[in-house]
């Protein structure tokens, strides 16, 4: 019997992911919902979570990381367990947004920076 070579997970991710532990939050496309999350690892083109309610994240979301002041339009891409891993799209600065439809996501922002 011969020993087969153990086969290395195919890597997905165009970037470098750096590991993280930071504050996150995730809201559903009109920001109407949001929920509590750590992010755990970041990179230019995704991302991974961590949040107590997995479940309730939504397929298409926003990603707010509150240190930088910054939020994604992102896509789940993936679920195990009370991680998730997502996509992340368009980036926006939300301490300099004048976008309609970013001051519910900077109102946000600006509620969890004052913690």
């Amino acid at each position: 019997m011969t020993d087969s070579p153990s086969l290395k997970p195919v890597e997905r991710r165009r970037g470098q992911r750096n590991r993280a532990l930071l504050a996150g939050k995730v809201a559903n496309e009109d920001a109407t919902r949001t929920l509590d999350c750590v992010i755990r690892n970041l990179s230019p083109d995704g991302a991974m979570i961590e949040t107590e309610a997995p479940h309730l994240v939504p397929a298409e979301l926003h990603l707010v990381q509150v240190r930088e002041g910054v939020a994604w339009d992102a896509e789940v891409i993936w679920r195990r367990g009370k991680r998730v891993g997502v996509k992340l799209k368009a980036r926006h600065d939300l301490r300099e947004t004048t976008d309609k439809q970013l001051k519910v996501l900077r109102a946000i922002w600006s509620q969890m920076a004052l913690r």
